[in-house]
């Protein structure tokens, strides 16, 4: 069976939706089974359908790459969790493991409320509460957003995909990355520390300027101004496995700063032909306001696509078809 994707949306969710146990400070509710999406019915409506939409969907692969990925999150919080939630971690990525579906169905119906907010409320169907439960148990909030991936099928029954993503400001993934290589060379007091991180900021400076000589404007918009440019790296900081990789300026693309975001999250990548891709998380909305288009074609220099590649197969948010053919 072939799906067609339709659209995508994304919301943020809010601590009214989170476990108990996962809630930031005093905030209240005590974990619904509804979720938040905004304000605009007409929006809203427009994108769910839920009178014409079959059913909503997870996968337990993304619930275990969620657990992954806030791993560092749940062991070092940056917020005020309402208590100690290191201590879940385990026994919610156990849970999660031994979930018996790969494909997870959910049910839900609309409520507006007189304060203008829409939700998705949970259906009253039989175990939906618990699956919806692997989600909830795990979600942190204000750190997580849902995107949800609207398909249409040969008969033209419509399906939404529904993915739990953690979600790390990219100016504060450049501190965590700093701090990792602190911790790597471990220095032995204040003196020694200071040291290490000045040559890091040499060294990340270096690989700047080096950068900008070979890419001397943004790939995409041409803008040339320095002030307005990033350098990249294709291939993460965190995940190269030598010096000469970390350093390596073919490791790398200059972009103005919208477009190193969606970089570095994975909404966009390049072909190995440089062939613009979009990911299909990414709204028709968001792609028109940010100009994006797929048939567009980029000069990569020289020696870029080993790192590319790597960018496309473990960045590049796209979707994996042949897991999602599981509908009936």
């Amino acid at each position: 069976m072939q799906l067609k994707r339709i659209d995508a949306i994304d919301i943020n969710y809010v601590d009214s939706a989170a476990d108990r146990a996962l809630k930031v400070g005093n905030t209240s509710g005590a974990g619904e089974a509804r979720l938040y999406t905004g304000h605009d019915e007409q929006l809203m409506d427009s994108f769910f359908e839920l009178d014409k939409v079959e059913c909503f969907f997870m996968l337990k692969e993304d619930l275990l790459n969620y657990m992954e990925d806030s791993k560092q999150e749940y062991f070092y919080p940056s917020r005020d969790y309402r208590e100690e939630i290191s201590k879940f971690y385990q026994t919610n990525l156990e849970n999660t493991r031994n979930i018996k579906e790969e494909k997870i169905k959910l049910y839900f119906r609309k409520k507006y409320d007189n304060q203008n907010r829409y939700y998705l409320v949970l259906e009253n169907v039989v175990d939906n509460r618990k699956r919806y439960a692997y989600l909830r148990n795990i979600c942190l909030p204000r750190m997580t957003v849902i995107t949800f991936v609207k398909f249409e099928d040969e008969s033209n029954k419509k399906f939404i995909y529904l993915k739990p993503v953690f979600y790390i400001d990219p100016t504060k993934r450049e501190i965590i990355e700093e701090q990792k290589e602190i911790d790597i060379l471990n220095p032995k007091n204040e003196t020694e520390e200071k040291i290490v991180r000045e040559k890091y900021r040499k060294k990340q400076t270096k690989y700047r300027l080096e950068l900008l000589e070979k890419m001397p404007a943004c790939l995409i918009t041409k803008v040339s101004d320095d002030r307005l440019l990033v350098a990249c790296h294709v291939k993460p900081y965190s995940e190269c496995e030598s010096e000469e990789e970390k350093y390596d300026v073919k490791n790398g693309i200059v972009l103005t700063p919208t477009y190193h975001t969606l970089f570095d999250l994975g909404f966009i990548s390049f072909s190995s032909e440089g062939k613009l891709l979009i990911s299909p998380f990414l709204s028709n909305l968001n792609k028109q306001r940010l100009c994006l288009h797929e048939q567009n074609i980029y000069r990569l220099q020289t020696g870029t696509e080993k790192y590319m590649k790597y960018h496309r197969e473990n960045i590049f948010n796209t979707i994996k078809f042949e897991e999602l053919n599981f509908i009936d």
